[in-house]
């Protein structure tokens, strides 16, 4: 089945650690005075004070939920680049909400420091919100300005040590794995068992956030059994050296690339299909993302393995397709309101086998709730144009911060598929863990089951361990 999120399976983010303490340690500090104010002065200075700190308050609430939104939605890109080289519209809904608000928590603070330069807390809270736009080298002079004022301020401490972290070597194991059960309505029943699991090791160098050169090698089998035969199809090994770039092109724009060099071979002797040698496609992406005030823009060249096989429904026999499928488009969104924002993408897709090229446009209609911070639901639509084929989905998600090292979102989708007659539903769980300083665990798991007019089930599931040292 198709899916509206071009992050379809088969088919750099902000560090985690202690980021609520980035505007949490500055609140404490006006509070006291606050009180101690109203204690000290007559009532109406008293309520002026106390107005003061629930507006701090509501920017230190407001901050949280940013900075997580962007840590949650840079992680899940990153796992799906992975994957596809596509970043779907539920990976980037939101952004120009988050944008504007920090524009505008940027102003806020900037225009409080003109008042008063030496308030080392508003000099800390403003480099938060620096960090978080990217703008890295400003959040720093901020952060380093708040040392001036105050060398305990500890929130401005640790965005000077997230700095010199961001400019480390990182190593990074990453660990996929997925396991699909492929119905055939024709003969009522599962035609065949899809297995794929995926290992990659890279080291990175970096510069700053956005700033980074990798280079990598990927271990992958793909394996299917055939339900009706009850033997293999085929059983594959995949070879990828692969190199990665990334780069700030001018403010609020970055650019980002991946080349891999795939070989296919295989894996023994079981599989009814055999290559009888080696097969190389050359497949990655070319990314690049633009986020302005109320709105952003993203533009994708993607060349992933054809992932679905050829199946002949006369024999009962699949065959994998070691082509290439390309995706070329864009998406966008924009802030229409305070909690609302609409998305839209088009690409064109073509196929290196003898399928029909074909586009695929979508739009989606996002809204987050002030009562529920953390929660969204979008609705959405796409087609595509080979296959006549109508998607409409409706998704609801909610990110949860329990602890400052740990952070989690919950998603649930509900698909209908117009040629297929058959509803989606899928749930997926993304935890990230900043175990100590320098290392962290990222892991996401993935369950859909189709029922109606095709009735396939798929878990998918990602891992990754990320050590940074110099």
């Amino acid at each position: 089945m198709h899916s509206l999120d071009r992050s379809e399976k088969r088919h750099h983010s902000l560090p985690g650690k202690a980021l609520l303490l980035l505007v949490l340690t500055a609140i404490p500090t006006s509070a006291v005075i606050a009180q101690t104010s109203a204690q000290n002065t007559p009532a109406s200075t008293a309520a002026t004070s106390q107005d003061s700190e629930d507006k701090n308050s509501d920017e230190t609430s407001l901050m949280e939920q940013i900075k997580l939104f962007f840590n949650i939605g840079e992680t899940t890109r990153e796992l799906n680049m992975e994957e596809t080289g596509i970043s779907g519209l539920n990976d980037t809904a939101g952004q120009s909400l988050g944008e504007k608000q920090l524009l505008e928590l940027k102003q806020k603070y900037e225009k409080k420091l003109k008042k008063n330069p030496q308030d080392d807390a508003k000099w800390a809270a403003l480099g938060s919100v620096l960090e978080t736009l990217g703008e890295e080298e400003s959040a720093l002079a901020a952060y380093e300005e708040a040392i001036k004022n105050n060398p305990d301020n500890q929130a401005a401490l640790q965005g000077i040590n997230r700095y010199k972290r961001s400019h480390r070597i990182l190593t990074r194991v990453y660990y996929s794995f997925q396991h699909e059960e492929e119905y055939a309505p024709s003969i009522g029943r599962d035609l065949a068992t899809w297995e794929e699991q995926a290992m990659n090791v890279q080291v990175s160098k970096s510069w700053g956030q956005g700033k980074t050169l990798a280079l990598g090698w990927l271990e992958s089998t793909i394996y299917q059994k055939n339900e009706i035969y009850g033997d293999v199809d085929f059983s594959l090994k995949r070879r990828a050296p692969f190199v990665h770039f990334s780069w700030p092109l001018f403010q609020d724009a970055s650019m980002a690339i991946r080349v891999r060099d795939e070989k296919f071979t295989d894996d023994d002797e079981s599989g009814y299909y055999q290559i009888d040698g080696s097969e190389h496609i050359i497949t990655g992406y070319l990314a690049l993302a633009y986020r302005g005030d109320g709105y952003w823009a993203n533009f994708n060249y993607s060349r992933e393995r054809e992932p679905d096989p050829v199946i002949d429904l006369t024999s009962g026999r699949s065959a994998l397709n070691i082509e290439v499928k390309e995706l070329t488009g864009f998406s966008g969104g924009v802030a229409l309101a305070p909690t609302w924002e609409l998305g839209t993408s088009l690409y064109y897709e073509q196929y290196g086998s003898d399928r029909e090229d074909q586009l695929n446009p979508n739009i989606q209609i996002s809204h987050w709730f002030p009562w529920l911070p953390g929660a969204r639901v979008s609705l959405g639509y796409g087609y595509y144009s080979e296959e006549y084929e109508n998607i409409t989905n409706l998704t609801a998600s909610y990110q949860w911060q329990p602890r400052q090292d740990l952070q989690f979102r919950f998603e649930y989708q509900l698909e209908y598929s117009s040629e297929e007659d058959s509803l989606l539903n899928q749930g997926d769980i993304l935890m990230t863990w900043n175990i100590v300083d320098r290392l962290s665990f990222v892991l996401r798991a993935d369950y859909s089951q189709e029922s109606g007019g095709d009735e396939d089930n798929n878990f998918y599931t990602q891992a990754s361990l990320n050590w940074s040292f110099y």
